[in-house]
């Protein structure tokens, strides 16, 4: 049985950046998975604790995100991100950013 971490997130809209974190904040590294997208993993056991993904509204916010990581969430908290859109759309709605 795996550990289900909880969610949280926060959007900058004046930068159109969205923050999003899986589980209590632990130190991490940052590796990037696109140029826009930066995945966080706990320097104590490897695991992935947040993203930071640059750009989001422009990309066309939780459906196109999902979407881009598709190929790469196998065995990843993805479902966790899916389980949250309405979350996700509510802190950055379609239409433009600022």
């Amino acid at each position: 049985m795996s550990e289900k971490r909880a969610l949280t997130f926060s959007y900058d809209r004046a930068s159109d950046v969205l923050y999003l974190s899986f589980g209590e904040p632990v130190p991490a590294r940052s590796e990037s998975l696109y140029n826009d997208i930066l995945l966080r993993y706990s320097m104590q056991d490897g695991s992935l604790v947040g993203m930071t993904i640059i750009g989001y509204h422009e990309m066309g916010g939780i459906d196109a995100l999902l979407g881009r990581l598709r190929g790469f969430v196998d065995g990843l908290r993805i479902p966790l991100l899916s389980a949250h859109t309405d979350e996700l759309r509510e802190a950055a709605p379609s239409g433009t950013a600022g």
